[in-house]
């Protein structure tokens, strides 16, 4: 990654601007399956190339002038924006030898499958920033994007999305009379529009190589219906926000309040399979996101030698479903599946009143009391029936943060705490059915009860009592971790992390930092040091991978996130 900025004043008022950057990551995926693993009685391996390319550029002219007692600033500009993400799979399904994991000791034929996305953005855009008596500031923008994941083979007539904003921020402390102790007071209220696009390939349908036949290629119609009238997804939003200090300084309050409603969303609506298809591309929908962030600063002490500074960050934030297209009760926005199993998925799936976020699966048998229906062979029921496990958004996160500067010496420590959401692990399915883990230790040779319970009425008039019939603990932990069955594989991802902690020293008076200012800061840190957490196996932040995308609330043994430890040499000249 890097980027470059060059500048270029025209005249006293005039300036003309170039910036661009670039962003670009590839991975090396690998994939091993032993000899007389369940699924591969002969092993498999396969090799996952994935990149991702960004390159973006800005053109920018402003001009900047007063009249009378207003200064304003009107910038032009113009945009592009170019990613590429490409995704290379090789697997061979049985290996010629065991313990040989490359393509070279493939006992079957290889198989490939490649993914490409090409994505352009072409904007142009507008700024006027007023500033009145440095009392009233107001700010104006537009812009209108020309996006290809909009266009279709013959068109490009539905890619163009305009939306618009303006912002504006009263100093109030220095239009009204407050207390001495309030030493600053500022107002801001601020309307916008933001327009969407999509990802490639949406617009227009297209074939998909498959799996080659007697070495010749095969394709496929893709497994959606494009849509050539799709039309860009829409957000309007209104801000309040106060921003207030007292004491001069030493304590601050800042609060936000947001609301935001989506329409024309793009999803993608499940067909019956006899189609020939699963999904079809539509808008449609709406949904409204609130929320809350607080920001509480304080100065303990602003001594010359002395300085230390607390801030806490508060943030909730709820999106809700008000709509769904036509008379659709549930909706899948996306899933995460292992082995491409459709047994094996979780479902993230919005209603009507429902929650972006939440998350479905399938479990067992419950009564109406919320107990585990048990059989006569002290066995769980499987139903089938997909039911909800939680939801993986927090219900509110919160950040510690401490600033401690004495003479030469700083530091500085940041916690996270996350409260609430949901995720489901993968790691707690396959290892507990394996007796891997901690949770499966417990083995007593007279087997384990189920805890649950045993219906000794009928079904119209249940008569329920505690289950006391044990299997062997082999078969206890292979049924209540089942991977095909999630609800017993959720944890509660709330978690107190230690997100970044640094302890640094200034030199001010070596010989070659002569001048007022220069200096040479050198500090060690460390950044995802540890965390607090009920999940004993793996970060709660962690991710899954489906596809090119990264999938919030599912664990599924992807690449675990990484602790670094650095020393930092930073030069001020």
């Amino acid at each position: 990654f890097g980027n470059m900025a060059l500048r270029y004043d025209l005249s006293a008022k005039l300036s003309l601007a170039v910036r661009t950057g670039t962003d670009y990551s590839s991975e090396l995926r690998t994939y091993r399956r032993a000899y007389s693993t369940n699924r591969f009685r002969q092993g498999a391996y396969a090799e996952q190339n994935v990149s991702y390319l960004e390159n973006n550029t800005d053109l920018l002219l402003s001009y900047r002038d007063i009249f009378n007692q207003w200064k304003y600033e009107i910038t032009l500009g113009a945009n592009r924006l170019d990613q590429e993400a490409n995704s290379s799979f090789l697997q061979t399904l049985s290996l010629a030898q065991p313990g040989v994991y490359s393509l070279t000791n493939a006992a079957s034929p290889i198989e490939s499958f490649d993914t490409r996305g090409d994505k352009r953005i072409n904007s142009l855009y507008g700024l006027i920033k007023l500033n009145y008596k440095d009392l009233l500031y107001v700010d104006i923008t537009g812009r209108n994007d020309w996006s290809s994941a909009l266009a279709t083979p013959s068109s490009s007539e539905g890619a163009s999305f305009f939306y618009p904003s303006i912002s504006t921020g009263w100093i109030l402390s220095e239009i009204i009379d407050l207390p001495e102790s309030i030493s600053f007071l500022k107002a801001r209220l601020s309307w916008a529009q933001v327009g969407n696009d999509t990802d490639p390939y949406q617009t227009a349908p297209a074939f998909v190589a498959q799996t080659p036949f007697n070495s010749q290629p095969t394709f496929t119609a893709q497994d959606f219906i494009a849509n050539t009238q799709l039309l860009p997804e829409k957000t309007s939003s209104y801000e309040i926000g106060l921003d207030a200090r007292f004491y001069d300084d030493r304590l601050r309050i800042d609060a936000t309040y947001y609301h935001a409603k989506t329409t024309n969303q793009i999803i993608a609506l499940p067909v019956p399979i006899s189609s020939g298809f699963n999904q079809q591309v539509i808008n449609g929908g709406e949904v409204v996101s609130k929320g809350l962030e607080l920001l509480l600063s304080y100065h303990w002490t602003r001594s010359k030698d002395f300085k230390w500074n607390t801030s806490l960050n508060f943030s909730h934030n709820k999106t809700k479903v008000l709509e769904l297209q036509g008379d659709i009760d549930r909706l899948t926005l996306a899933y995460s599946r292992v082995y491409d199993n459709v047994n094996q998925t979780v479902w993230f799936q919005v209603e009507e009143g429902g929650e972006v976020g939440d998350l479905y699966g399938t479990g067992y048998l419950k009564n109406d009391n919320g107990d585990f229906i048990i059989d006569d062979n002290g066995r769980y029921i499987v139903d089938n029936n997909l039911k909800k496990l939680g939801n993986y958004n927090p219900d509110f996160v919160l950040g510690l943060s401490n600033q401690v500067n004495y003479k030469n010496w700083n530091a500085r420590f940041l916690l996270d705490w996350r409260h609430g959401g949901q995720i489901v692990s993968r790691t707690l399915a396959l290892a507990g059915v394996g007796g891997q883990l901690e949770e499966t230790a417990n083995r007593p040779e007279e087997g384990i009860i189920a805890q649950g319970v045993v219906n000794q009425g009928t079904t119209e008039n249940p008569n329920w009592v505690a289950n006391t019939q044990a299997i062997s603990a082999e078969s206890y932990y292979r049924q209540y971790y089942d991977r095909n069955h999630e609800e017993n594989n959720v944890y509660n991802a709330s978690y107190l992390k230690l997100r970044e902690c640094s302890l640094g020293y200034s030199f001010k008076n070596l010989s070659w930092l002569q001048e007022e200012g220069q200096q040479l800061n050198v500090s060690v840190f460390g950044r995802n040091l540890f965390a607090l957490s009920e999940i004993p196996h793996f970060d709660p932040e962690q991710l899954a991978v489906q596809g090119n995308r990264f999938v919030s609330g599912v664990e599924d043994m992807s690449y675990a996130t990484s602790r670094s430890i650095g020393i930092r040499i930073n030069i001020q000249l």
